[in-house]
């Protein structure tokens, strides 16, 4: 496996691991949280991992920021009613708290999420035409379009600030992400790990079932013609949804 995911491997069972790197604190806080999870106490454990989030923001720590992060969902997933599709927009407010580069990450993993939702609810959306009342935070009220528009603008912030990203090794965040053997020349730098994520969507077959058959393109010469002679030309296209 290529260095290919984030440990958004969120909703299967992860290792309390540390690295070097890791201060005592953060060890201590995470045996406290392994703690509480072989309790069942998952509540507790959630309390945790938020503390251990903010105080990773405090120490621009990003690699724990990111650890903690993923750990909220997880434990959000087991403790709340409609947690999957809150959880999605719950990471907005974790994003809003992030600085560069673990914000790049949290957007990432929110672009990730959004797709596996889409993936795992495709039926919904195939015949759903636009509410009137579609809402900003209930992805149920979404159309196909708007989800996969918030799904690339997500994949594409991802990748702001892309000098700083390519300075970024990926190694920083050895906490956090699940290698394959033999990969690390492959995705040296956080901006190659995070642009092949993109990529990944990007290169979906999927994205291309919410556009038209026969798309409106202008390959009629009178198009650039003189003003008056555009303007009594008729241009047709089988595109019904094309704004022409």
């Amino acid at each position: 496996m290529f260095l290919n995911k984030i440990l958004l491997v969120i909703f299967t069972g992860l290792a309390f691991t540390s690295t070097a790197q890791t201060s005592t604190e953060y060890v201590k806080n995470w045996a406290k949280t392994a703690a509480f999870e072989k309790k069942g106490l998952t509540k507790s454990a959630l309390q945790e991992v938020m503390a251990i989030y903010n105080m990773a923001v405090k120490d621009d720590n990003d690699a724990q920021q990111i650890k903690a992060a993923i750990y909220q969902i997880r434990y959000r997933n087991m403790v709340q009613e409609d947690s999957r599709e809150n959880n999605i927009f719950y990471i907005d407010t974790l994003i809003a708290k992030a600085k560069i580069p673990a914000k790049n990450i949290l957007q990432s993993m929110q672009a990730e999420m959004f797709w596996q939702y889409l993936q795992n609810n495709r039926y919904k959306f195939y015949d759903r035409t636009a509410l009137s009342e579609e809402k900003l935070n209930d992805i149920t009220t979404w159309t196909l379009d708007k989800l996969h528009a918030t799904i690339g603008k997500l994949y594409e912030a991802s990748l702001a600030n892309e000098s700083l990203l390519q300075t970024t090794k990926i190694d920083r965040f050895d906490p956090v992400i699940v290698k394959g053997e033999n990969t690390q020349q492959l995705r040296p730098t956080l901006f190659d790990f995070l642009a092949f994520r993109g990529l990944d969507y990007f290169k979906n077959d999927e994205r291309d079932l919410i556009k038209p058959a026969y798309q409106f393109t202008i390959d009629n010469p009178k198009a650039f013609a003189p003003a008056a002679e555009f303007a009594a030309t008729s241009f047709t296209t089988k595109d019904t949804a094309a704004l022409h």
